[in-house]
């Protein structure tokens, strides 16, 4: 038995085997679990990935449901917001359009007070007829030429009420404006070889008158139209403003209506005076721009009743009745509808009656 003894010196080497072998092994089981713990927080940081990610897959699925709802109505939010802000930029170069306009408009009446009596030298049919006073050219927004163009476009047309609206336009009062009266005039048309007016053409005149129509040898002559519109100031306290408008379309020759015609007035009924009668309407012969046989005539008064009349005038004068009343007044013309109803007159107001303003154009022109 003592044979098989171990002495204490052999088992020292065996303790410290076993010692280091517990080591190693506990080593070993706190690296595991330390492995271990890293791995589950791995694992719940990947839980909690995939729960965001399955929620944002919710949220976006949820939006894709949305957007297609909104399209499916014809528009989503975003492009609702992109509409209104479409608008609100169109909305503000709109308000910024008419600011420039609204200010070219002002810049142009202004410039227009200053616009020069000489027709722009931009054609070789375009100068001036007349005597104008041959100063600079005109700064406005058109030339005298393109604003008579225009004009003549209008007129040849038969689109009369586009006229009198362009003759009230800033630029074409001050075309009007620059020249020194009623007989001298701005021309835009055909020429003769002498370069007169002779043709088809258009004038406009001091005074806001124009015509448009035949021409001959710097006349008017042929048929033609012409037009005189009236405006009024403030300080015109004496003018009838119940006149617009005074045309005449017919027969010319030697620069007068000579021939067939008709005079017209434009009338504003809610200006005129209590008790007034205007001549509406007068159709018939002119000689020299006088009243010269049987008239057919149309009367308006304040109350904007209408009245036919016939007469016979010669040179100006017409024929009249038996009879004066009180005021000395004779009698003229008759009512269509009852012959014994007359229009009364001055015995002096019975002389050169016709077409005063035409008349008085040629007579200005020829004495200067």
């Amino acid at each position: 038995m003592d044979g098989h003894k171990l002495n204490k010196k052999e088992l020292v080497p065996i303790i410290a085997l076993l010692v280091f072998i517990a080591v190693i092994l506990i080593l070993c089981a706190v690296s595991a679990g330390r492995d271990a713990g890293e791995t589950a927080s791995v694992m719940q940081e990947e839980n909690g990935s995939t729960e965001m990610s399955a929620d944002a897959g919710e949220t976006a699925s949820e939006t894709e449901g949305e957007s297609a709802h909104a399209s499916s109505g014809g528009e989503t939010e975003n492009a609702r917001e992109e509409g209104t802000l479409t608008e609100v930029k169109e909305t503000i170069e709109l308000e910024e359009e008419i600011r420039t306009e609204s200010t070219e408009s002002e810049q142009e009446e202004a410039s227009a007070q200053k616009i020069d009596p000489v027709l722009e030298e931009e054609s070789e049919s375009a100068s001036v007829s007349g005597n104008g006073t041959g100063a600079d050219s005109a700064v406005v927004k058109k030339t005298n030429v393109e604003m008579l163009a225009e004009m003549m476009d209008y007129w040849s047309k038969g689109n009369v009420e586009a006229v009198e609206d362009l003759s009230g336009l800033a630029h074409y009062r001050a075309m009007s404006a620059s020249l020194q009266g009623p007989s001298y005039f701005y021309y835009y048309g055909d020429r003769n070889e002498a370069g007169r007016p002779d043709g088809t053409g258009i004038a406009v005149y001091g005074e806001d008158q124009y015509y448009y129509g035949q021409w001959s040898d710097g006349v008017r002559s042929g048929e033609g139209s012409w037009l005189k519109m009236y405006y009024y100031s403030d300080s015109d306290t004496e003018s009838d403003r119940a006149l617009i408008s005074h045309s005449y379309s017919g027969s010319w020759q030697n620069n007068l209506p000579n021939g067939e015609g008709h005079e017209q007035y434009g009338i504003d009924i809610d200006q005129a005076q209590a008790g007034s009668r205007y001549w509406q309407n007068v159709i018939g012969s002119f000689q020299n721009g006088l009243y010269n046989g049987e008239m057919y005539i149309v009367t308006e008064d304040a109350g904007g009743n209408l009245q036919e009349w016939y007469g016979n005038a010669s040179e100006g004068v017409f024929e009249t009745f038996e009879g004066r009343d009180q005021e000395g007044r004779v009698p003229i013309c008759q009512d269509v509808q009852n012959p014994d109803s007359h229009i009364w007159i001055q015995p002096l107001d019975n002389m050169n009656l016709g077409l005063t303003e035409i008349r008085e154009q040629v007579t200005a022109r020829s004495g200067s």
